[in-house]
């Protein structure tokens, strides 16, 4: 935040030699108080326009450049995109699976995801997101999947602090979809991951667009309830691992969920809320299964 209250900067005056008033001249004497009195002019003059320039630089938003001139207005996020090389680049899927909106939940998210923000604009990316709180999809007009996300600088030092600080500026998207998203009290992630191709394709299909890997990052507690058809629907379900594995092959069986052959798939969240000793060791036999399932490169 910047602050418009006017700073006084020191400004070095040359200063004239003195004259001792017992070896001064009568003409000495005589200039002395014009002198004295034009030097106070300059320094006015030099004070008065160091004043006046001051609140026009602090007024200006330094970090404009990396978030918001106005804390209010909407986050203009082609101040962090760049054209993709010709041989495309990276995308990196974000999928938030969301039984809880509050600010405790929208913190654990954004912390969660900020570093793989950070090395989307370190390395160049693509960025899609999509969430749900167990009803209709919602997706991000910032992270759309259709402008590459980087941050270059020629100084090493100045690059790595405008990463990090723009992708502060971004995790505020994320925490704001999370806070606005609707939770149903029934919903599972089954939807989201049945939906992975399809969004992955969406994007490879985006005109100048160009698709080189994927990474799947899927915020989720793996605690899904819902309809007795869905798949992930863990009521009632006792934690052992043959149970998270049936329930599993029958996602696969079912074709409810579908792999995604050598694509990355990174599950967050699993064991981060406030689940039950039970609960907790479901959620992470199912991560397991559905990583033995989904991907070559999945945990």
């Amino acid at each position: 935040m910047t602050s418009n209250v006017p700073v006084a900067v020191p400004v070095a005056v040359p200063v004239a030699p003195t004259v001792a008033a017992e070896d001064a001249t009568e003409d000495d004497l005589m200039v002395a108080g014009p002198r004295r009195r034009a030097r106070r002019r300059r320094l006015a003059g030099l004070v008065a326009a160091t004043l006046l320039a001051t609140p026009m630089l602090t007024a200006c938003n330094t970090g404009g450049l990396l978030g918001r001139a106005d804390a209010s207005a909407p986050l203009d996020c082609t101040r962090y995109q760049e054209k993709a090389p010709d041989n495309g680049a990276p995308l990196l899927l974000i999928l938030l699976d969301l039984s809880d909106n509050s600010p405790e939940t929208a913190g654990r998210v954004t912390a969660r995801t900020q570093p793989y923000l950070d090395t989307a604009l370190k390395n160049g990316e693509y960025i899609r997101l999509v969430a749900s709180g167990g009803g209709p999809m919602t997706y991000s007009d910032c992270f759309h999947g259709d402008r590459m996300f980087q941050i270059t600088r020629n100084n090493d030092r100045r690059e790595e602090k405008d990463r990090l600080a723009a992708s502060k500026v971004l995790s505020q998207e994320i925490d704001h979809i999370v806070q606005t998203e609707r939770v149903s009290p029934k919903g599972s992630v089954t939807g989201l991951l049945a939906g992975i191709n399809d969004e992955i394709n969406a994007v490879r299909s985006t005109p100048d667009v160009k698709v080189n890997e994927v990474t799947v990052l899927v915020w989720t507690d793996l605690l899904g309830t819902g309809q007795d058809s869905d798949c992930l629907n863990v009521d009632g379900k006792k934690a052992s691992v043959s149970i998270a594995e049936a329930l599993v092959k029958r996602c696969f069986e079912t074709r409810q969920i579908t792999s995604v052959g050598n694509d990355r798939v990174r599950f967050i969240g699993v064991n981060e809320g406030s689940a039950d000793r039970p609960q907790q060791d479901l959620a992470r036999y199912l991560k397991g299964e559905l990583c033995r399932r989904i991907s070559s490169d999945c945990s």
